[in-house]
């Protein structure tokens, strides 16, 4: 595993989150009166987009250990260097395999198992939004926005007609929805295309930034991801 293939694995998980967004579009929008199966479309592509984030954590991590045993096995070997690595490798399969909660905090101490911290390169500039000056996008502000889609995920795989009221959602931000919307919100298509850009983005920033931790060249991408929070870093004060 290298981290070109972690992103070509990502990218092809998240064509079906197009493809979701895609159909939709064709099922007749965003409009009033939108009907129950285009909200589980949504709902759908959500959970896809938290799975491909998960399997590119997973995927990086693969990939950090399997430079780290190239580079070990190209040394001369001692008996306990090679006794320590295997021990250090089981560890590393358990944790893999125990990952199911792709939440800020796990990710990091999954990554640092093999002395990569992704936080620091989740940051970047955006705009402000009709008018308003540029913001900066600082990692407690993707952690916290990586932690509610997680929230979303988890309502929709329990069942939950409605979603918890959070910030990500359009419904709690718009200020034309009802006071029953906000506080009970259903998920839009723009939650759906705010949630596949997000991840894009910070897929994109970690990536290239484990590359870098690797002593290799960054990932390409068929289109690279433009950086979208999704939101105002404001709404999550």
């Amino acid at each position: 595993m290298d981290m070109q293939e972690a992103v070509d694995n990502f990218a092809a998980a998240m064509s079906h989150c197009d493809n979701l967004i895609a159909v939709h579009r064709a099922a007749g929008g965003e409009g009033r009166g939108r009907r129950t199966t285009v909200t589980s479309v949504n709902r759908g592509t959500i959970v896809l987009a938290v799975a491909a984030w998960q399997a590119f954590i997973q995927d990086t991590a693969t990939a950090l250990r399997d430079e780290a045993t190239a580079e070990l096995a190209a040394l001369p070997q001692a008996r306990l260097t090679g006794l320590a690595m295997a021990h250090w490798n089981s560890d590393f399969k358990a944790a893999l395999e125990k990952f199911s909660t792709p939440g800020p905090e796990q990710t990091r101490s999954l990554l640092l198992r093999m002395g990569f911290d992704p936080r620091p390169s989740w940051t970047w500039t955006q705009s402000g939004g009709r008018g308003n000056t540029s913001v900066v996008v600082e990692p407690k502000h993707v952690a916290k926005v990586v932690t509610q889609w997680l929230r979303v995920r988890n309502d929709v795989a329990h069942g939950h007609t409605t979603i918890h009221s959070l910030a990500v959602l359009t419904a709690v931000r718009d200020p034309n929805s009802s006071e029953k919307a906000r506080k009970a919100p259903t998920l839009r298509l723009t939650d759906a295309i705010d949630c596949v850009a997000f991840f894009r983005s910070i897929v994109r920033l970690t990536a290239e930034a484990a590359a870098l931790h690797l002593g290799r060249p960054s990932p390409s991408w068929d289109e690279v991801p433009p950086l979208a929070l999704g939101l105002h870093v404001s709404h999550l004060a």
